[in-house]
């Protein structure tokens, strides 16, 4: 596993000279250290990014070539399908079946941007009919420039791939800043992208704090577009630092909107679905089917329905055949549902 940042096509040691403990959630053994990017690091990947979009050839490729390489990143993940699932497992506790999914998601993303990239070829410029002679108009659609990415951890390679897919498809160059409870994957998106001959600072990959390299990554002057995927809490702050610079944001924060459940309903579908949100990644996940209304008369139907079924969930590793259901991702989690019982 590496303890180094990706950083302009090149494994960089930290200028920070931190590192920081990445556990297991199964046994809360370390896994490895990874390191813990600080401002400068941070300065470092952005300033190769920025130096890729401004000089280098990636935002003048055709939608095709950039699509050839991330065809070429989706062959890799799937040829290393089984390696990447259970470093998933290993990292952030779901059960191998679910993390074998994301992993094939995450090719599929790669796979499915792809596409869009070589759509743009057609799409790129759309000349707009205007009612009043002497004037025209065109929608011209060009790479935005340095994009910076923060992902959590509870689909981490999926999520980095929601994250890049796009941005690389686009024409952008990127800073990918993994959560610090699951920056492995990240990682080996990182060697899987030199494999796939990325073009040098067209992707950097800086692993660190959210306080220090989170921060960093969305105040820094030269980051054109920052993309976050986690709490409300923080997507809040996110916000207000971009305002600063006016800087383009997108924010997808957590939530548990209900799942409303009439008198009317199909209770064994109601079932099925609230189990899907209650347990699938240990309940991690932004589902309305993880948080229930239901009408007042058909309560005890449904909750003794939902006893039955949850009798059936096996708890144990992720690693270990037969687990529906493997360890929340780190201790604090842990505290947090118990807190909420």
């Amino acid at each position: 596993m590496n303890d180094k940042h990706y950083i302009g096509g090149q494994w960089r040691a930290p200028l920070s000279k931190e590192t920081f403990a990445v556990i297991n959630p199964a046994n809360e053994e370390t896994i490895t250290r990874v390191c813990a990017g600080n401002a400068e690091d941070i300065d470092a990947a952005v300033s190769a990014a920025r130096l890729a979009f401004d000089e280098g050839p990636w935002p003048h490729l055709s939608g095709v070539e950039r699509a050839g390489y991330l065809r070429k990143i989706a062959a890799i993940i799937t040829r290393r399908l089984d390696e990447l699932a259970n470093l998933e497992v290993l990292d952030n506790g779901k059960p191998y079946p679910e993390a074998k999914w994301d992993i094939e998601d995450t090719a599929g993303t790669f796979e499915f941007y792809a596409g869009l990239a070589e759509e743009m070829d057609e799409a790129s410029e759309e000349v707009i009919q205007l009612p009043e002679p002497g004037f025209s108009a065109r929608a011209i659609k060009e790479p935005l420039g340095v994009a910076g990415a923060i992902i959590p951890w509870n689909y981490p390679m999926l999520m980095a791939a929601w994250k890049v897919a796009p941005a690389l498809a686009a024409g952008c160059t990127m800073v990918l800043k993994p959560s610090e409870i699951t920056p492995l994957s990240a990682l080996a998106l990182a060697e899987i992208a030199d494999e796939a001959e990325l073009p040098a600072g067209v992707l950097n990959i800086v692993t660190g704090l959210g306080a220090d390299a989170g921060q960093a990554l969305v105040e820094h002057a030269d980051v054109d577009k920052v993309a976050f995927t986690g709490s409300v809490p923080t997507g809040s702050k996110i916000m207000a630092m971009a305002a600063r610079d006016i800087k383009n944001i997108s924010l997808e924060l957590g939530g548990k909107s209900p799942f409303v459940i009439f008198e009317d309903s199909d209770i064994e579908k109601a079932v099925e679905w609230i189990m899907f949100g209650v347990f699938w990644n240990q309940g991690q996940v932004c589902s309305a089917t993880s948080r229930v209304l239901v009408a007042e008369s058909i309560y005890p139907a449904l909750l003794e329905r939902l006893v039955v079924e949850a009798k059936k969930i096996t708890i144990g590793a992720g690693d270990q055949e037969g687990v529906l259901l493997g360890p929340l991702v780190n201790a604090s989690q842990y505290e947090k549902v118990m807190a909420a019982i």
